[in-house]
């Protein structure tokens, strides 16, 4: 059975913004690199959906493409018009793209936890960032949200993009990533699709999906310690990856969107991104590294999940001087399930 490429050579090279005016090329299409590790005894599969191969480098291209396509059809935003947005890093680079290529002004706010070279990436395609500083209540989510309420009250013009509550969000991942992994895994679909989860809206539209095509298939979701998103209550998270958990609920998620929930402390998403570099050659982002760990703790706890889809939300070029230059311990305690499966990453092997 054909399961899809294992993608060009030199995945791993650092992506470029298109020059302005050259569109929106390459997104969607990404890669399926197969692993194979045994896990308790049993080789499985993890088919990894390399979305760092999007254009602007990450899914959030997706998820750009489709709110900006949602507002010009139903919000108003007309040619030359301004968008606003929160980002902790990924959609603000790939928003910033797009309206570059469409003669949009953006405006994008960010905090001390986006990733400089993200920062950087956002203002050479011409974006306004607006950098919030730390409160208080330690909650940069909400810091954010509160300056996106002030430029827009500022600006009646203004449109907002709004990832956190746009039906376009999941709708995306429902309609387009969702087909498209299972048709790379094969026609009976995989036995398990992975997800790590900020906004919830990859996850939401994963599930929408799979509950609809593939109902065997198990839906694991993968949050962070510490993050509110699937409605846990939120800590302190001193080493926090950029797009891993929220310091707000999803409103795009319900119980019944997974079977399966695991929690990963950051401090594991971390050298679990490591692990895989050694073991395989592919440097991925932090929450790629979290949803992989994930991906490993739910195969030890069902034998049945053989072929199993794990989303990569982005490559490690903007992780190169946290995630991989970090050698902070994991807390103290900490689920042992968390421990073995760094332990199997390690056996991992690139071949299909």
């Amino acid at each position: 059975m054909n399961r899809g490429s294992t993608g060009p050579p030199g995945l791993d090279a650092e992506f470029t913004l298109p020059r302005a005016g050259a569109g929106e090329p390459g997104i969607g299409g990404t890669p399926l690199v197969p692993l194979i590790l045994p896990v308790c005894g049993v080789d499985r599969r993890l088919w990894l959906k390399l979305e760092g191969a999007n254009a602007y480098g990450s899914i959030k291209a997706r998820t750009a493409h489709a709110l900006i396509e949602h507002l010009e059809r139903d919000g108003g935003l007309v040619p030359g018009g301004s968008i606003v947005e929160s980002t902790s890093g990924n959609l603000g680079v790939a928003l910033a793209g797009i309206c570059r290529a469409r003669g949009y002004r953006c405006t994008l706010v960010v905090d001390r936890d986006t990733p400089r070279r993200s920062i950087t990436l956002m203002a050479d395609a011409g974006a306004d960032v607006v950098l919030v500083e730390p409160t208080a209540d330690g909650n940069p989510v909400a810091e954010r949200l509160r300056m996106v309420r002030r430029i827009l009250a500022a600006d009646r013009r203004m449109r907002w993009t709004d990832q956190y509550g746009s039906p376009a969000n999941p709708s995306v991942h429902e309609r387009w990533t969702g087909p498209e992994l299972a048709r790379g895994v094969g026609a009976v679909g995989p036995d398990a699709v992975v997800a790590a989860i900020s906004t919830g809206g990859t996850l939401a539209g994963l599930s929408a999906y799979f509950r609809r095509a593939h109902p065997n298939t198990t839906i694991v979701g993968v949050d962070a310690v510490g993050s509110a998103a699937t409605g846990g209550e939120r800590g302190a998270r001193p080493a926090k990856i950029p797009g891993f958990g929220s310091g707000r609920r999803s409103s795009f998620l319900r119980p019944g969107d997974w079977d399966m929930c695991v929690r990963v402390h950051d401090e594991y998403a971390a050298p679990a991104c490591r692990v895989v570099r050694a073991a395989t050659g592919l440097t991925l982002g932090g929450s790629s590294g979290a949803a992989l760990l994930g991906a490993v703790v739910a195969a030890r706890g069902d034998p049945e999940l053989r072929e199993i889809g794990v989303i990569c939300p982005d490559l490690g070029a903007a992780y190169l001087n946290t995630v991989y230059a970090s050698r902070r311990p994991p807390p103290p305690g900490s689920e042992p399930a968390l421990r073995e499966g760094l332990a199997d990453l390690a056996a991992a092997r690139r071949r299909g």
